[in-house]
């Protein structure tokens, strides 16, 4: 399986521990696309738009999180019977 790339370097602070466990927790919770917007008003307690987006940014850089032209969604993959399968395909 290939390594996630390093976090880019942060001109300030990043979002803390709690931004990141709020924003997954509403990721999980949906079956289909949300907005930026959509997840400011799903979450708990109101956070600043670029500390959402460097969140969306961090889940992305790590393969837990799609953005697409409808939103943002949580796309990682649990099932160990899919890694097992991801594990026997042959390298390009």
């Amino acid at each position: 399986m290939q390594r996630p790339a390093m976090p880019p370097r942060l001109e300030r602070k990043g979002p803390t521990l709690y931004t990141l466990h709020m924003v997954e927790s509403v990721l999980r919770k949906s079956d289909e696309p949300l907005s930026l917007n959509r997840i400011k008003v799903l979450l708990p307690r109101k956070v600043m738009h670029p500390t959402l987006r460097e969140a969306i940014e961090h889940y992305k850089r790590l393969g837990c999180a799609t953005e697409g032209s409808k939103g943002v969604m949580w796309t990682l993959n649990v099932d160990p019977a899919f890694w097992k399968v991801v594990d026997a395909w042959e390298a390009r």
